[in-house]
């Protein structure tokens, strides 16, 4: 009861931050100026977008199955990984984070994948895609420092430089932290103890299988495979933002240093806990645009249609997907069904 206490009080604070920050985008817009905006869409850049994204996905599961092969689950369909991907980014739009447990839980039902083993491999991946995006990140420092290091001073350092600590949150720490090394001690105290109750031999188990997953970018058969996929994920994030410039023509103007911004900037709001990087997207792309000298409403509308274009995607292929995979297992259970008769 409490951990779900937990869980929707957890879900609730990053709806709110949602919402508030959608608010904080469109609130002083008309509906009917946002269609007239839409009705200056080129759509057939759109869909060029949707379709590197789509690639980008695919060459995801691929990868995956690469990471996978090392924990012993080889020759897995990229199909089923595929769907299982995109079931992940589309249980995201809901409830950040949960997306990582629910595609590996769809490849063990597809592929009897052992759940620890696969988030494993999650864990490895995303670990794998902070580095990337760490190395974007530099790299649009050297080439874009002046616009950069402008957003990141007003969005992060001028609002939280007057940090300090006060007598009473000196000492709430310093409880917390006695409170924590009292437990490490008790652990510790009783470990030979704990060593005999069967938890402990399953959460031993359970933590064996996660680090398998976890080195497994280190022992991978295919190490070439792996990471050549992963710059042409990146490579693919990139030319789907950059693409985009040219579906409206407020942006139509703007190079390839532009397109690197936007894509750290949407890499920064898309890993933020709220669902579906709603309202971080819009905020973090938009003012990044404005930098560059687009009007403030120009960039949250360019920001609002890369956004939508890929959030209707995920709705709409991990809906299909998450139909097949379901229509897959109703197949097997018959079969197994009419085997046992």
């Amino acid at each position: 009861m409490k951990r779900h206490l937990t869980s929707f009080v957890k879900y609730s604070i990053s709806l709110l931050v949602a919402v508030g920050l959608m608010y904080y985008v469109f609130h002083d817009w008309q509906f009917d100026e946002l269609l007239a905006r839409f009705g200056q869409v080129n759509f057939w850049w759109v869909g060029l977008s949707v379709s590197l994204s789509l690639v980008s996905h695919w060459l995801r599961a691929w990868r995956w199955n690469l990471l996978l092969e090392y924990t012993g689950y080889k020759n897995l369909s990229t199909w089923r990984t595929f769907k299982a991907v995109m079931i992940g980014y589309l249980v995201n739009l809901a409830a950040p984070r949960l997306g990582e447990f629910s595609r590996c839980g769809v490849l063990k039902r597809t592929d009897n994948v052992n759940m620890s083993a696969s988030m494993g491999t999650v864990v490895a991946e995303r670990l794998v895609d902070i580095l990337g995006l760490g190395l974007l990140i530099l790299l649009a420092f050297v080439i874009e420092f002046e616009r950069i290091s402008a957003f990141f001073n007003k969005f992060f350092y001028s609002r939280y430089e007057a940090w300090h600590i006060t007598p009473g949150q000196f000492t709430l720490l310093l409880v917390f932290g006695l409170i924590l090394a009292g437990m490490l001690v008790l652990v510790w105290w009783f470990r030979e103890r704990l060593q005999r109750k069967p938890l402990y031999f399953k959460i031993r188990s359970f933590i064996r299988e996660m680090y398998d997953g976890f080195v497994s970018v280190l022992h991978l058969q295919r190490k070439a495979g792996f990471w050549l996929a992963t710059v042409g994920i990146w490579v693919l994030y990139y030319l789907m933002a950059f693409v985009m410039f040219y579906s409206v023509p407020t942006t139509a103007h703007l190079g390839p240093s532009a397109g690197l911004a936007i894509l750290i900037m949407g890499g920064l709001a898309m890993s933020a806990p709220v669902q579906g990087g709603f309202g971080t997207y819009h905020l973090f792309v938009g003012a990044i645009l404005i930098t560059y000298g687009i009007a403030e409403k120009d960039g949250y509308f360019f920001a609002t249609l890369v956004h939508l274009s890929q959030t209707v995607t995920v709705v709409v292929v991990g809906a299909i997907s998450l139909l097949l995979t379901r229509l897959t297992d109703e197949k097997k259970k018959d079969e197994n069904t009419l085997n046992k008769k």
